[in-house]
């Protein structure tokens, strides 16, 4: 996909990474420090920025172009 990882904030990375290593919503936020709403919001705004109708595209996507290493 000619998608670019560099259209995301760092806080919309910093969520990614941890959906990409399975963690939910309410425990992202706890981890960083922000509410599970929070959270949400960024998810929704990722998958906005790159156009995928669902996170497990977007994790997808990351893994597939070597975000997770």
């Amino acid at each position: 996909m000619d998608k670019e990882i560099n259209v995301l904030s760092k806080s919309e990375l910093k969520v990614l990474t941890l959906i990409c290593n399975g963690y939910t919503s309410e425990t992202i936020g706890l981890k960083l420090g922000i509410t599970k709403s929070t959270v949400q919001t960024h998810r929704r705004n990722m998958l906005r920025k790159t156009g995928f109708k669902n996170t497990q595209q977007l994790v997808g996507w990351a893994v597939r172009e070597g975000f997770l290493k």
